[in-house]
């Protein structure tokens, strides 16, 4: 049976994308950068010997704070607001990057240590790793990466990169 997927789901979706595919190649610097900071090392280090628990914690700070302020952001767009929407999901997504994904990415092997985190993990990177295969195997994907193909190459004459 093929999945119907509402039109401000698909737009959420794709918009969600978007961000993650413009703002990770700007991102990897600055955490490159950011991560050869002797603070932020020992600050990694800690969390990466912090108990499981204590890991969950450092994770579930920034996340409660941010993620509300994604869903707020989608709804400003919803609502008439597509700007400062646009502005405010994408400073949100920034924060998120910075802060969650790195104590996961740090935290992790301590976190999957906790059972029902690992079974909650599995099922949350199933569910996304469906979702984007459906989301790839769409004519508005398709579009969407010849779209961003032809601004690449317009950007690459006007600027000489």
């Amino acid at each position: 049976m093929r999945a119907v997927v509402s039109a401000p789901v698909a737009a959420a979706v794709l918009t969600y994308r978007a961000l993650d595919r413009l703002l990770g190649p700007l991102v990897r610097p600055i955490l490159r950068g950011l991560g050869e900071l002797a603070f932020l090392q020992r600050l990694g280090w800690a969390i990466a010997d912090a108990p499981p628990y204590v890991v969950l914690a450092l994770l579930a700070v920034p996340f409660l704070l941010i993620e509300p302020l994604k869903a707020l952001s989608l709804y400003w767009m919803a609502v008439g607001h597509p700007w400062e929407g646009g502005a405010a999901l994408a400073v949100c997504h920034l924060l998120s990057i910075l802060t969650s994904e790195r104590v996961l990415h740090l935290g992790k092997p301590k976190l999957m240590t906790i059972p029902w985190f690992a079974t909650g993990y599995v099922f949350v990177a199933d569910v996304r790793d469906r979702a984007l295969a459906w989301l790839h195997a769409t004519a508005a994907w398709r579009l969407g990466l010849a779209a961003a193909d032809r601004a690449k190459a317009v950007a690459r004459r006007w600027f000489g990169a």
